[in-house]
């Protein structure tokens, strides 16, 4: 994957002067930097010899990080998401049911209102790029535990807990 000369400043020891020069001297991506090694990138004009190691090895890691395996977490974390949409749609479907009565006035409004809100911010999670994607899968796991306490909840519980719930996801955000 082509990076630009200010994603190879990612690297500790390369500002924006080398990143030019790397860029220019064809080291356009972590992949390539790591492949070249130590030796391809002494001909580079002003590489620090006491920071080469180093680049080349954080350049290895993110090229390494950069494949499947955030495709991967990626996909795991939508996957998270649709199963704490479903269980939020069955723990409604469950309020309705035990609730039907309670659920015409304010109290209603205030459910659904949550409900919404909650979706709203779910669907909000599920944008999140890639350097999110660790910290969402937390906050996801928080809101599954969350939701999972609030089967058989009264209409009081079932309001704090989804409040709960929503303040766990919009912390990511």
């Amino acid at each position: 994957m082509v990076q630009t000369a200010a994603d190879l400043q990612q690297l500790k020891g390369v500002g924006r002067v080398l990143a030019k020069r790397l860029y220019d001297a064809g080291f356009d991506s972590f992949a390539k930097i790591g492949q070249a090694g130590e030796a391809g990138l002494k001909k580079v004009r002003g590489v620090s010899p006491r920071y080469l190691s180093s680049i080349v090895e954080q350049a290895r890691q993110l090229s390494e990080s950069a494949h499947p395996e955030h495709v991967s977490a990626a996909e795991a974390l939508q996957q998270r998401l649709s199963g704490v949409k479903g269980k939020l749609q069955t723990l409604a479907g469950d309020a309705r049911e035990r609730l039907g009565d309670r659920l015409s006035g304010k109290s209603g409004k205030k459910l659904s209102s949550d409900l919404v809100r909650i979706e709203d911010a779910l669907q909000r999670v599920g944008e999140v790029g890639k350097k999110g994607a660790k910290r969402a899968g937390k906050a996801l796991a928080k809101t599954e535990k969350r939701v999972a306490k609030l089967e058989g909840a009264s209409l009081k519980k079932l309001h704090k807990g989804l409040k709960k719930a929503r303040k766990a996801v919009l912390k990511v955000l």
